[in-house]
Parts: C-alpha cells; structure tokens; sequence
C-alpha cells in the first residue's frame, strides 16, 4: 500500500460520519493487541483549550527528557500532524504500513458481519500502534467529540484525566445544556486516579467534582484566584500562579487559564521542577490560537469556532485592538451557532470577506455574508485565499487589524500562506 492508497482508506471512511460507541474501537484495538494498554496516557476533554494545554505540557514534559506522544484531531496544518512524537510528525513512508495492519482487521470485522469502524476510530488505533513502536514515555491524547462515547474513551488508567474548558458545543449529539455536556464528557474520569481541569463555570465544576466523587478520584481544579495577571498583550503574558512567575508567548487572555492547568498537571502528576515548567511554557507555541502571521497590517488567525470560542476572541479584540478599525475574513461551519457568532462580534467588524470552508460542513458564503449585511456590517465574498487577503488587504489601511477566524477547518492555508507579496 502506498501513501495516497493510505489516504483514501480513511477517506473513504469518512463518509461513515459520526459514529459515536465504544464496541467498534474495542474490537478493533482487541484484534491489533490491545497496543491502548502498552503506552502511558494523558487523556484531555472538553471544548476549547484541549490543544494548547496539551501544547504546554508537551514542552514541558519535552524539557524534562521525555519523550512525547500526542494525538491531535482535526489538524490545522498536516494531515500527519495527527501522530507527533516530540512534535515531529509521522514520516509519510511509515503511514500505509499503519493503515496497512489495520485495513486488515477492520476488513475482518465487517466479514464476520460487524460494522466497520469510522475514520476517527481507525486514526485512533493508529496513533496507539505508533505510540506502542516509538516506545514513548507518555501520550497525550484528545478526545475527538465529547467522552462518553468518543473513540479515544478506551483508557482504563490514564495517569491523569484532563478538562479543557467546557461550554456549549455539539449540542445534537452531547445534549442540550452545559450540565449535560460536562456530564457525557466526565465519563473520561476513571476509578482512584487524578482529574485536573482548567477552570470551569459553578455549574461544570459540580458535575466534574460529583464524578470524582463517585470514583474516588482527586479533584484539582485551577482556582482563578491564584492568577496575578502583571502584564498582557499581543505578544504574550506574564502572570502569577501559586507564587510561581511566568511569561507565555501565547496571547488572549484565556491562554492564561490553559497554562496553568498544563502547570498543575505538571507539578501533580510529574512533580517537576519550577524552572523546568517555566522555561518550556515561555517558548510554547500553539499554531491557530490567537496567532500573529504579518505585522503591517496586524493580521491574527484564530481558529474560534464555537459561542466561548466568539466571545474570548471578542474580550481579546476589545482589550487589544481598542480604536482599531478590524477586517474580517470569516468562514465558518453549517452547523454551528454562526448567528451567534455574527451578533457577538458584529460590533468589532469594520468590513468582512466570507469564504465558504472546503469541506462538506462549510456554510455557504452568500448565506452568511447576507446575515452579516442584515446586520449591518459591511460584507463581500471570496473563492479564494489568495482573493481574500488582497481584498482584506485593499480595505484595510497599515494601521488596522485583519483577523482570520470562524473555524479550524480552513486555517491552514492561511497559517502557509506567504503574506510577504502583500508587503511591497
């Protein structure tokens, strides 16, 4: 089997969609050997901030000599991007031969007349399979969607389990309130183990501390009234937590939250040093969050894609960009909340370009660039990415802002794309 060959079976696979259940992945990962069991495992929920704790943490863990693990889905950049080890992708020419093994045991369940596991499911097993190989000193594994059912809930005893920030998201398949929400996700707790979670509204803390409860689990969860916020801005931030200084070059003011609860994670579960942890977050870096990808005009990519997503980038822009004229260039998914997205950030746009998403999920442009001109808001389409930088940049003056944003699955391009043509 060759790369593209590798490809296309997942690809085909997608058109599975979502299939949430455990029995699928179980017996998949049974007949490749359980290879789950064989590594050390983090495992992360919730709805915004899973990747830059995990991109915290991976330095940190880095820093201290070991070598790391990490699942990431979806991807931004590569589709490799999926399985790093040390922040280095799976080399290409190693990919069928993964896909290969488990092509075989997936084509065995449907003959014995079982259904068959879902793209997600497949990249599941093999990133565990990879992981197994490399021999890692600890994976860090996100969850996909939610974690009652998510493919990635086949840990019986990850050393911690870890909570992002939980609000509403995916509401058709994880319930239609945010105590529901946190309570399919809080099925990732096990039994006499650690939970540690970035902080959460009253009424997800009650959930999470209940399941802990239930477990005989600790509970940590990152108390914002030990955050001494010294300075902020585009570049980064500086704060206390717990009488530890620390600089992050990661801005937004959110990013603050998701470090220290890489930090407790660190000092808890790995007992690791002061200087160790401070060195490593300082140099983090956590591509589609809030990132800076040209000077002049300022031009910030950020990968928001769901209502707390909107609202941290409206707090960013309104702390940041005070006075600023901001152009958008916008895309977002057809299925989720965008006319809340629209009214949160409204009042910030000055002018927005609207691309439809390159994949079956995206919004067409028209529907969302009329709502934004119901709303008053200066709006055009684009085809291209090309098109919609030399439009956002014809609009917008030295001085101004362009922020890039709506949802993950369009990004990339931008975060690849050469700005220096526009510079001239």
């Amino acid at each position: 089997m060759d790369l593209p060959s590798a490809k296309q079976f997942i690809e085909d696979k997608n058109g599975l969609g979502i299939t949430p259940g455990l029995d699928n992945i179980m017996e998949l990962l049974t007949r490749l050997g359980n290879p789950q069991k064989d590594v050390k495992c983090l495992h992360i929920g919730g709805t915004n901030g899973k990747g830059s704790i995990f991109a915290f943490l991976q330095d940190v863990l880095m820093e201290s000599g070991m070598k790391v693990g990490r699942y990431v889905s979806p991807t931004i950049l590569d589709y490799m991007e999926r399985f790093q080890v040390n922040k280095e992708y799976m080399p290409e020419e190693e990919f069928p031969g993964y896909v290969e093994l488990v092509k075989e045991q997936v084509e065995a369940m449907v003959s014995d007349g079982m259904n068959s596991p879902s793209a997600f499911e497949i990249e599941t097993a093999i990133a565990f399979l990879y992981f197994k190989e490399e021999n890692v000193d600890v994976a860090l594994i996100e969850c996909g969607m939610g974690g009652a059912l998510d493919a990635t809930n086949v840990l019986d005893n990850p050393m911690v389990s870890v909570f992002a920030s939980i609000s509403l998201d995916h509401m058709s398949f994880l319930g239609d309130t945010v105590e529901e929400i946190a309570k399919n996700k809080s099925m990732i707790i096990k039994e006499n183990s650690i939970c540690i979670s970035h902080p959460q509204r009253k009424k997800v803390s009650e959930v999470l501390r209940e399941r802990c409860r239930e477990l005989n689990t600790t509970y940590i969860e990152v108390d914002e009234e030990n955050i001494d916020v010294i300075s902020e801005g585009v570049e980064g931030s500086r704060f206390t937590y717990k009488n530890g200084e620390y600089e992050i070059s990661l801005p937004g003011t959110f990013q603050i939250g998701n470090a220290c609860t890489a930090i407790e994670i660190a000092q808890v579960v790995f007992e690791l040093d002061y200087n160790v942890i401070a060195k490593a977050i300082k140099n983090t870096i956590w591509v589609g969050r809030f990132t800076k990808v040209n000077d002049r005009p300022l031009t910030i990519i950020d990968g928001a894609h769901n209502e707390k997503a909107w609202r941290e980038l409206n707090a960013s822009i309104n702390k940041y960009f005070t006075n600023k004229q901001i152009v958008y260039i916008i895309g977002v998914l057809k299925d989720k909340e965008y006319d809340k997205m629209v009214d949160i950030l409204k009042d910030t746009m000055s002018y927005a370009i609207v691309i439809t998403p390159d994949t079956p999920r995206g919004l067409d442009k028209e529907i969302l660039a009329d709502m934004l001109l119901v709303n008053g808001v200066p709006a055009t389409t684009a085809s291209t990415t090309d098109e919609a930088i030399s439009l956002a940049y014809d609009e917008a003056e030295d001085e101004d802002v362009v922020i890039i944003c709506g949802s993950l699955s369009f990004i990339g391009e931008y975060i690849n794309y050469d700005y220096s043509k526009h510079n001239e």
